[in-house]
């Protein structure tokens, strides 16, 4: 099956001009029909709560946010969550998205932890731990709503 550039041309507005500079882009243009693929649809990024103390907003293990195609938040498919956890988030994303479009399995990345930018008592208040992985249509499945009891 043969990318849909017109589609991708209406849904974001290009211009003819726009979208034959993305098309032969000898970088973007490879990277753009695997970006937009049936294949990455079907990819989820979940960042877990795998550790959790203090943590004044709440947030307990189990926790996830829920990314499909690798970056889209579905909030209905995610647990609340505080600001001061999310700052590394687009650079897992980026990374999953990376390795994902050069052929490479999301989930060996090498990096695949972060914390909350608060200290912890012994500087601020607490201190929450996070795993990021992608699953697959399967492995979303498997998730459950809300906190799961899973670390």
């Amino acid at each position: 099956m043969s990318f849909n550039w017109e589609k991708m041309q209406k849904h974001y507005g290009y211009s003819d001009e726009e979208l034959e500079a993305l098309k032969s882009d000898p970088h973007r243009g490879p990277v753009t029909q695997k970006l937009f693929s049936p294949e990455i649809a079907n990819k989820y990024l979940i960042i877990r709560v795998v550790s959790s103390h203090g943590c004044t907003a709440g947030m307990r293990v189990g926790d996830k946010l829920v990314f499909r195609a690798l970056g889209i938040l579905m909030p209905e498919k995610s647990s609340p969550w505080c600001s001061q956890a999310m700052g590394e988030i687009g650079g897992f994303a980026n990374m999953a998205q990376d390795r994902f479009v050069s052929g490479l399995d999301p989930n060996g990345m090498v990096f695949n932890h972060f914390s909350c930018m608060d200290a912890g008592s012994r500087c601020g208040w607490g201190q929450v731990v996070m795993k990021v992985e992608v699953v697959d249509e399967a492995g979303l499945e498997k998730l459950s709503k809300g906190r799961s009891v899973e670390g």
